[in-house]
């Protein structure tokens, strides 16, 4: 991507220094094409950072700095300054298992995970009023010391990894579990390998890595119906057998009834990201789409228009964005950054496309504006 440089501004939000680049670059999926404008941020010293879309254009972008969990809001190239979720001594800072928010409206919910001996806990938290002000923290999971977390937010609830049945609270001392607070959805999961929950207009849909008797590490997906939520249901026999976990969790994103999936496996040695498509809010889903073969995976996606989404993911240590459509046609890979830590995260809020991700110099955040 060829990218001139039109401005370079420092702002505080918060106390926190931001650094803030306006360049011209080029759309994603658009290679060759006039570039547009491309806003790009950094929070100095910032880590494992999440975005969320509010709905009208702007992102809500949490990180840890300063020991804290924090959250800022960015909309026209402006950001607000950032506000304390959390500064609890025992936040947990990790790249895979990392902090994340839901947004409805001025309505944020967020979650992330603190030490507890040799286990975690997770903590759930609400703001009624864009971030300003946080509730006190609540846990969806038994006071014990076991292994909880890589939690997904619903409207209402929680989706999340359990520990509770682990021989001593020891993660690979026996199965994992998927529960909700009130529901177990599956008995035997991949042990730390992030899940993805997301709401459609006909309920909720799960999707994480499964595990079978036989190591059999595929992609399952449960949903909330009226009935109450369905039985697991693999979302694709890759039949990708391995003795631990990858650390590479499924990503998902809806649209009405219409449900998009991305996720990775390295079945048959063959390393690859896939997306495959839904229009009946997941009970059934499209043949995959293989999206990359040289990849590590770490994937997002989430949904541009009724007909396309946007995917992006890890490939030979730079991180890419890639269109794809319902029809089966994908636009041209774009580079979106040379080197990319964490698990790079990327929400669409009316027709921009907001990407986070990690790097040694804090956390950083870009803005790639028409992307049809």
């Amino acid at each position: 991507m060829k990218l001139t440089l039109l401005a370079l501004l420092a702002t505080i939000s918060g106390g926190q220094a931001i650094l803030t680049v306006l360049v011209v670059g080029t759309p994603v999926g658009q290679a060759g094409q006039a570039g547009l404008p491309v806003f790009h941020s950094v929070l100095p010293k910032a880590k494992v950072p999440f975005v969320a879309a509010d709905g009208s254009g702007g992102f809500y972008v949490s990180h840890v700095a300063d020991g804290a969990l924090k959250v800022a809001h960015v909309r026209d190239g402006k950001w607000s300054p950032a506000r304390t979720i959390t500064s609890d001594a025992k936040l947990l800072v990790n790249s895979a298992d990392h902090p994340s928010i839901a947004v409805d409206g001025k309505r944020l919910l967020a979650s992330w995970s603190t030490r507890n001996a040799h286990g975690t806990i997770i903590h759930l938290a609400e703001s009624k009023d864009g971030g300003a002000t946080w509730s006190k923290a609540r846990t969806p999971h038994p006071q014990m010391v076991s292994a909880f977390g890589f939690a997904s937010l619903l409207p209402k609830e929680a989706v999340f990894l359990d520990g509770r049945g682990l021989p001593g609270g020891m993660e690979g001392a026996g199965d994992m579990q998927l529960r909700t607070a009130d529901a177990l959805l599956d008995p035997r999961v991949c042990d730390c390998c992030q899940t993805a929950a997301v709401m459609t207009s006909a309920g909720a849909v799960v999707a994480y890595r499964d595990r079978s008797d036989k190591e059999i590490r595929d992609i399952s997906i449960v949903r909330k119906t009226a009935k109450g939520w369905t039985a697991p249901k693999t979302l694709h026999a890759d039949g990708w057998q391995i003795n631990g976990c990858p650390v590479n969790g499924p990503q998902l994103d809806a649209r009405g009834k219409r449900v998009v999936a991305a996720w990775f496996t390295a079945a048959q040695n063959a390393p690859r990201v896939q997306v495959v498509f839904s229009g009946d809010a997941g009970a059934t889903f499209s043949a995959p789409l293989r999206v990359s073969e040289r990849t590590t995976g770490r994937v997002d996606v989430a949904w541009i228009d009724d007909r396309h989404a946007v995917v992006t993911y890890l490939s030979e240590g730079a991180l890419h964005a890639r269109r794809v459509s319902r029809d089966g046609t994908m636009g041209a890979p774009v580079k979106i950054a040379a080197a990319a830590g964490g698990f790079p995260r990327l929400a669409v809020s009316k027709q921009n496309v907001g990407v986070v991700w990690s790097a040694d110099d804090g956390v950083h955040f870009q803005l790639l504006e028409g992307v049809k």
